[in-house]
């Protein structure tokens, strides 16, 4: 039997949200759901999974597994009732009356403190939706969970630091529950998959981005943060794209931000993390990070799907292109050039300077490439790189690809050949690597099978593998019939579940981690 909050009409949860604003114990309504049968969308092979960006393909789930048992129980919700004059997470708790648009404008600020991350220097109201509102989408994207809350948008500003070790603003949308849970509830942090470099491409800016993921949180009646990774949408210098401490910051700094924009007794010291393809990547960094970096609270539980993480040169098979130069781009994977060029282009604006961006690319190319970053979104810039450089030589600049193959097959870097500017970009891919934190929280790691972006066995099965190198025992969860696109749709009820029960320190439901072939490198 799985324990979920069955739906309050709106006069129960004004009832509710008054009396447990008294000191009164708040009495959660407790319903049966999937009792004897399997709730839909959780196979027991479930894999959790992320929602796309703009541009992209959110894929159906019309290959779900109708007949898989449903998984172990999970916790009901702990009945507490909070104190008297507990702060509740229904709106901010400071001015909250910028434009939107102002949002995406960094303001002139002082110099970043430790103190000062996650400091909110801008904050907007979004869109509100009603519980039905609410419920509609989750059902359209086929979360089984009832909605027990509207949620209120906002969208901010925050201060954080980048992977250059500047200070930075990175900018995010804001779930707040309409009718919390009872206070302190955790900080839920969401990371998102990749939507590309350009202004447009931010997920904030786009009100469907997050519906699989953020949304569902909210729906519970928890306050939810999704940021936009530093760089991405506002004037910031370019987001760090797949620098695992220029996002790992993001996120770390947008548990600080929410804690900063809400009331202080509204929320507890544990922070759950979720992120799905480069926003897994993203928390997976987070948790290497966490200790030494901090998040202004405990990190409680990390859930990540199909994740896009460098754990090795090859990751999105990027030695494998800088030896075969002359092979057709498209036979190199859906996503693996993408990747390439947007992540070569981040490291040269942000850490050569915004005029050498393309210098990793052909000198024709250069401009081309650029203008395509800096103004398509993910998929469309996939387009445009098979159509503009149908070899992979035609996105590489020669000399920048022999060097950093000398690099990569010397022994060290100022080896023969290895040199700039080759030698700079291994650098950095070597220090990109990093070390998870063995003595950290629980990890649950959700993968398909029919994944072709971020494949089980070329990235999920050799990200496994560094975690357990590093003392990490995720949990794992495989989903044979989970494209790259419908994992979190499928199984972000599971994701739910799990994350409850870690908040409360309760054993997290089971899955299956039958089918995850051997790492591939």
């Amino acid at each position: 039997m799985i324990l979920t909050i069955q739906e309050l009409t709106p006069c129960h949860r004004a009832s509710v949200l008054h009396l447990s604003r008294l000191g009164c114990a708040l009495v959660l309504i407790l319903s049966c759901a999937g009792c004897g049968a399997q709730q839909a969308g959780v196979p027991v092979d479930a894999a959790v999974g992320d929602t796309g960006g703009p541009g992209r393909d959110t894929g159906g789930n019309e290959d779900r597994a109708a007949d898989a048992p449903a998984p172990a129980d999970a916790p009901a919700l702990t009945d507490a009732s909070p104190p008297a004059d507990a702060a509740w997470a229904d709106q901010p708790g400071i001015p909250c009356g910028d434009s939107l648009a102002n949002v995406y404008g960094t303001p002139s600020l002082p110099a970043l403190t430790p103190a000062a991350r996650g400091d909110v220097v801008r904050c907007a109201p979004d869109v509100t939706y009603d519980l039905s509102a609410v419920q509609g989408q989750l059902s359209a994207r086929g979360i089984a969970t009832p909605a027990r809350s509207g949620a209120a948008i906002y969208r901010i500003a925050y201060r954080t630091t980048r992977g250059t070790g500047a200070a930075g603003v990175g900018t995010a949308r804001v779930y707040l529950p309409a009718a919390p849970l009872p206070p302190p509830l955790p900080v839920i942090v969401v990371g998102h998959a990749t939507s590309g470099l350009a202004a447009s491409c931010a997920p904030s800016k786009d009100p469907t981005t997050n519906q699989d993921s953020a949304l569902p949180w909210a729906a519970l009646g928890y306050a939810v943060i999704a940021p936009d990774y530093a760089g991405l949408g506002n004037d910031d210098p370019v987001q760090g794209y797949v620098d695992n401490r220029d996002t790992a910051y993001s996120v770390l700094d947008a548990a600080r931000a929410l804690r900063k924009l809400l009331p202080a007794s509204a929320l507890s010291p544990q922070v759950l993390l979720q992120g799905w393809s480069q926003g897994g990547g993203a928390v997976l960094s987070a948790q290497a990070l966490a200790r030494a970096y901090g998040c202004d609270g405990t990190l409680a539980g990390v859930i990540v799907f199909a994740a896009e993480w460098p754990t090795r040169m090859n990751s999105f098979g990027y030695v494998a292109m800088l030896s075969n130069p002359t092979q057709l781009t498209i036979q190199t994977g859906i996503s693996n050039p993408v990747v390439a060029v947007l992540r070569q282009y981040a490291y040269s604006a942000l850490y050569l300077g915004p005029t050498h961006a393309t210098e990793t690319f052909p000198a024709a190319k250069r401009t081309g490439i650029g203008g395509a970053v800096m103004s398509q979104c993910y998929l469309p810039l996939g387009g445009y790189l098979q159509g503009a450089t149908p070899h992979v030589g035609d996105f590489l600049d020669e000399t920048f690809r022999q060097t950093l193959l000398a690099c990569i097959n010397g022994p060290v870097d100022g080896g023969p050949g290895c040199v700039d500017p080759g030698q700079s970009y291994h650098a950095f891919l070597t220090q990109n690597i990093l070390t998870a934190d063995a003595s950290g929280p629980p990890l649950l790691y959700v993968q398909g099978l029919l994944d072709y972006i971020m494949p089980a066995a070329s990235e999920a099965a050799c990200n496994l593998a560094k975690l357990q190198a590093d003392g990490v025992t995720p949990q794992v969860c495989v989903d044979p019939g989970a494209q790259h696109t419908d994992v979190v749709g499928r199984n972000q009820d599971f994701a739910m579940q799990w994350g409850q029960a870690v908040l409360q320190g309760a054993p997290p439901p089971t899955c299956s981690a039958v089918g995850m072939p051997p790492c591939t490198p």
